[in-house]
């Protein structure tokens, strides 16, 4: 597969890779969703987290690295603790809510990591980029259904559990951006699994029901999906720009309704193809128009001085 992958053009790989990453996630929705059925979501999320963090064992072994350096321990944690919270968030969102409207409502996060970024890190955000979150948060509502919010529909404030996670993966792409500029990847990518296991541990012990081999075997495989579409992400990140790939985010969107359709009988219905268009077509603006400003920038940069 991967040689054949080599005969194509890069453009094009960057995209299989992406797809691939995403429709990963996607089914991923699709077994937490099916698999809450049997154990609870938080347990689940749990579990998750702990799988992820032994399945990086071999890359921590093989690169003789430590997962939890002294060095920057402070962004480490607080990174890992917002991770806990999106994990959580999104494995309870899970067990109410269809898979499809979970992932259409995670389109958010790039809104929320522009905002963060412009609170946090001091970055401009325009007149257009702020239309476009305006924009896409709007279409969040959408998805949502403003009777959940006024107490006439049936998930009441459960819905915005979704939003609250995207906020908390924003927030981690801000605390792994900074990290980025002096850590070794290994150790950002691996340090997940071990701070956020922990931290989870104890609302899994509140929600604690006995442990099956099934259900065990749903939360290796999730963590599987989880740890594959990382490793695509990062082969994808590697031959394109965020901005070019942005438009294939529906590809998680269309895999979770395949496997809600197919294995759990729930169809979208239109507010949820109508918002996740809204929320995705800001999200694609502003990568772009991010990646605009960073070719400007370094344009001038290059520029000779005289």
């Amino acid at each position: 597969m991967t040689a054949m992958l080599a005969t194509l053009p890069i453009p094009v790989r960057a995209a299989l890779w992406y797809v691939g990453a995403l429709s990963c996630w996607g089914v991923s929705a699709g077994i937490i969703r099916y698999a809450a059925a049997e154990m609870p979501t938080i347990e689940l999320g749990f579990f998750r987290a702990l799988f992820g963090a032994l399945l990086t064992l071999p890359w921590l072994v093989h690169g003789r690295v430590f997962p939890l350096p002294r060095r920057n321990f402070g962004l480490y944690l607080l990174r890992g603790v917002v991770e806990a919270v999106a994990i959580a968030t999104w494995f309870i969102a899970l067990g109410y809510m269809q898979a499809a409207d979970v992932v259409a409502l995670g389109f958010t996060a790039p809104l929320f990591t522009t905002l963060l970024g412009a609170l946090l890190l001091g970055e401009r955000i325009r007149l257009r980029r702020s239309l476009a979150i305006a924009v896409g948060l709007a279409g969040a509502l959408l998805v949502i259904k403003p009777a959940n919010l006024l107490g006439g529909g049936e998930l009441g404030w459960i819905a915005l559990l979704p939003v609250l996670g995207s906020l908390a993966v924003a927030a981690s792409r801000i605390a792994g951006r900074r990290l980025a500029q002096t850590e070794p990847t290994v150790v950002i990518v691996a340090s997940l699994g071990f701070i956020t296991t922990p931290v989870l541990l104890p609302a899994a012990a509140l929600a604690w029901e006995p442990v099956t081999l099934h259900s065990l075997a749903f939360a290796a495989v999730i963590a599987g999906l989880s740890l594959i579409g990382h490793v695509f992400m990062v082969r994808a990140l590697g031959k394109a720009q965020v901005s070019a790939l942005a438009p294939y985010e529906f590809a998680q969107l269309l895999t979770a309704v395949a496997f809600g359709i197919a294995v759990l009988g729930e169809w979208p219905d239109r507010w949820t193809w109508i918002g996740s268009a809204v929320i995705l077509g800001a999200s694609v603006y502003i990568a772009r128009r991010e990646a605009q400003i960073a070719r400007a920038a370094a344009h001038i940069d290059m520029a000779p001085k005289t």
